[in-house]
């Protein structure tokens, strides 16, 4: 059986790019293409601090990237001296879609020093027909691990996860 859901939010971290301004109503339709490979977020505000190396972005905040589309209500995205991604914060329904997955949770970090992903606030992920779900996801991409804990932990194995056809009956009869 393939591992479900491991590779997931690989492309959150395309957010290293350069952060674009939140833009307006009224320039939406004046705005330039992104270049090939590039992240663009937009929201309703941006609030930058370059001193303290924080950029907070709310209502109704948009990431999207190579592979991968985020949307969430604030995320808040602080950086090193240098101005590279440190840590990223979305809070408030976040939704995350890749291709064949659908993540969906109350609140998101990665952690660039660990390379890692916290989901909270019930998170659950929708990798193909596979459903989890848990307390908290933890999701490490450099080593492809992941951990769900702090309670219960429920993995939804959909049609044909476990090698039967999707049309099989698992109900005990025999089939002909």
């Amino acid at each position: 059986m393939k591992s479900p859901i491991v590779p997931l939010l690989g492309g959150f971290l395309l957010m290293t790019a350069t952060l674009l301004p939140a833009q307006t109503d009224a320039d939406a339709t004046a705005e330039a293409p992104a270049p090939p490979g590039s992240t663009v977020i937009t929201s309703d505000e941006l609030h930058s601090a370059q001193l303290n190396h924080v950029s907070v972005f709310s209502g109704k905040v948009v990431v999207t990237g190579t592979n991968f589309r985020m949307t969430c209500q604030e995320m808040t995205v602080n950086f090193t001296k240098d101005n590279k991604v440190d840590n990223i914060v979305a809070t408030g329904n976040v939704v995350i879609t890749q291709p064949d997955r659908t993540t969906h949770c109350g609140h998101a970090e990665y952690f660039r020093d660990s390379d890692k992903f916290v989901l909270t606030d019930q998170p659950t992920i929708l990798d193909h027909k596979d459903l989890l779900s848990g307390t908290q996801i933890t999701i490490y991409r450099e080593s492809k691990k992941m951990e769900v804990t702090g309670g219960r932990t429920q993995l939804i194995l959909g049609p044909g996860s476990m090698g039967s056809s999707a049309g099989d009956s698992t109900s005990g009869t025999e089939t002909k």
